[in-house]
């Protein structure tokens, strides 16, 4: 049996904001990993529910939990970088408390670390509720401009903790695109990124369906984003910028739309959009279908 001591420090952070049965749920899969030596640290955004007490009673005698509270709330990525600087480990990652680690989660991301790479991500799971899809489920070395066309890693990534801190952490000022935002400064400035094939993350989307995506904050955050990182950014990356901003307001794609835009890249993916918009109500059964089961297409 492996000695836990002797394997180096991981610190996983986590945010959470008044929803306690979900955040128990994320916490739970972090304590069921296989990887023995890490410890979670919990940042209580001010919830205005009883989250703060009820994760006391439950964790105040688990030693691998470390609990945290804002005295106000200051967001999702305040709570994060107080984490991280609150942290012990030699490494850093994160879950989201509305997300779930599988058993294998941490000892997958040790085992394929390695420092000639900034940080290393893994495919991931999107649960719908009654059906899963696995996403970016290859094995890739994920350059610069390859990330500036496209957020292809995941919201999560182990990283030298030393190197968030150096950073300055997650930018506070950004009201979206938080962690694509991080993990573009991560490799600007530590070289390209490594990606597993294996999905050891879920994210819980199935309650989250009926959000609206293209809110005038999102998109706003998105122009900063762009603005931000203008400067690193090709005609190739800008191209691809506005295509995925497309694709947050539902903009339909034409024919010629697709071609002009195909010549930057990202050619399945954009025509699968564009089918997406000629099958609309194909698109809507299977969203339907995801998220609600083959009885859902039935029900108004």
């Amino acid at each position: 049996m492996v000695n836990a001591a002797a394997l180096p420090l991981i610190s996983v952070y986590m945010p959470t904001y008044n929803r306690v049965d979900m955040a128990i749920r994320a916490i739970e899969s972090v304590l069921g990993q296989t990887y023995p030596n890490f410890e979670l640290l919990v940042v209580d955004d001010a919830s205005p529910d009883d989250t703060w007490h009820i994760l006391n009673q439950r964790y105040k005698h688990d030693g691998r939990v470390r609990l945290f509270r804002q005295d106000k709330g200051q967001g999702a990525c305040a709570a994060r970088n107080r984490a991280i600087t609150e942290a012990k480990g030699e490494w850093v990652t994160g879950i989201d408390d509305d997300d779930e680690f599988l058993a294998n989660r941490l000892q997958s991301l040790y085992d394929a670390y390695d420092d000639k790479y900034s940080c290393v991500c893994s495919g991931y799971i999107w649960d719908y509720g009654s059906l899963q899809k696995r996403l970016h489920t290859e094995r890739k070395v994920v350059a610069l401009p390859e990330l500036l066309d496209l957020h292809v890693l995941s919201n999560q990534a182990l990283v030298k903790r030393e190197r968030m801190l150096a950073l300055g952490g997650f930018d506070i000022n950004l009201a979206a695109f938080q962690d694509y935002d991080m993990w573009v400064r991560v490799v600007r400035d530590y070289g390209p990124a490594l990606r597993i094939a294996e999905p050891s993350y879920k994210v819980n989307v199935g309650h989250e369906l009926g959000r609206i995506t293209d809110s005038p904050k999102r998109l706003d955050a998105h122009k900063q984003f762009v603005a931000k990182h203008r400067s690193l950014m090709s005609e190739r990356n800008l191209q691809n910028q506005m295509y995925y901003r497309q694709t947050m307001q539902h903009q339909p794609l034409s024919l010629f739309g697709f071609f002009s835009s195909a010549r930057y890249g990202l050619v399945g993916l954009k025509w699968r959009y564009y089918l997406k918009h000629k099958l609309g109500i194909l698109s809507k059964w299977r969203m339907q279908l995801f998220s609600k089961g083959v009885m859902g297409l039935f029900k108004k």
